[in-house]
């Protein structure tokens, strides 16, 4: 790209990659300074063979990825366990009543499973949505936050996943993921807002949704609401590029979070610059490949452009 400068004046163009956490800059007498904003897509990527075990020895070249059918150019790889910003969403409605303590147990061994440095928030919700803990590398802070929950109340799920959304950043700061772990027993019976508006606010953030469900039985999901429900919290997960867990007891919940606390650490990390580079805040769709025989691609489903 071509600039004219005032004679006097010699700037270098400063690219900003917030992936790889490094900025260059040099400045010359008099003190003129632009600066140019390179647009990176960052995804967090988990591959999973033919027998859902989870596949971590792939490289750069086993990948390829499509913006609305173009193929991209990836600039950064890396399999490292980058930092994370969690919030954990607890229901803490009335129908979880003797399930809290087992729920509150689980939740306190999954965060005691995450590395130094990661920041954690907690949020129930019943009838209301609370924050118990604000984001903290404090995992006692978290523990006490997560033990002082109490069964009551209806079922706020769709807003507290709204404003979970809105308590992490659109886009990546830094080198570290985003990631919302929302663990509810039943339907949303409370929320002012809809399925779509959260689903929705979802596909604007770069934020991983990991879903849990309590009511994924079989007699379960004969009713409808479970049904619906289900269908939701599966879509909502898949899209971000988390997963959907409907285990069949309360008893098996830890399995679940040391199920999720695994494929975080076992991600693959991939930023590349769009070929698209028009400002029109229009959705694009992403689609990743691996060259490796009956593997499973799980990542965002993709994202919107910026706008001017």
């Amino acid at each position: 790209m071509k600039m004219v400068l005032p004679t006097l004046a010699f700037c270098l163009v400063v690219a900003f990659v917030s992936v790889v956490s490094q900025t260059w800059a040099q400045e010359t007498k008099p003190s003129v300074e632009f600066r140019v904003s390179v647009e990176m897509v960052s995804l967090s990527v988990t591959v999973f063979d033919e027998k859902q075990r989870l596949v971590t020895d792939l490289e750069q070249e086993n990948f390829a990825i499509y913006e609305d059918g173009v193929r991209q150019q990836i600039r950064v790889f890396s399999k490292e366990n980058l930092p994370l910003r969690m919030v954990i969403l607890l229901d803490t409605s009335a129908s979880m009543g003797r399930r809290m303590e087992l729920a509150q147990e689980a939740a306190v061994r999954f965060a005691h499973t995450l590395k130094e440095g990661d920041q954690v928030k907690v949020i129930e919700f019943n009838s209301h949505v609370r924050t118990l803990s604000e984001f903290t590398t404090d995992f006692e802070k978290v523990e006490k936050a997560i033990r002082e929950t109490k069964a009551e109340g209806a079922t706020s799920l769709y807003e507290a996943l709204y404003i979970a959304l809105h308590s992490l950043s659109r886009r990546r700061q830094g080198d570290e993921r985003q990631s919302i772990v929302v663990l509810s027993d039943g339907n949303d019976t409370r929320s002012l807002v809809t399925f779509e508006e959260v689903r929705e606010l979802a596909r604007k953030t770069d934020v991983l949704i990991y879903t849990i469900s309590l009511r994924g039985s079989k007699d379960d999901l004969k009713k409808q609401k479970y049904s619906d429900a289900k269908y939701e919290l599966e879509k909502l997960s898949g899209g971000t590029g988390g997963s959907f867990f409907a285990p069949g007891e309360v008893n098996d919940l830890a399995d679940v979070y040391d199920q999720i606390a695994t494929e975080l650490k076992s991600q693959f990390n991939i930023v590349y610059v769009p070929t698209n580079t028009k400002a029109d805040g229009a959705w694009r769709s992403l689609q990743l490949r691996v060259d490796r025989e009956g593997a499973v691609v799980r990542s965002r489903i993709g994202y919107y452009a910026p706008s001017m």
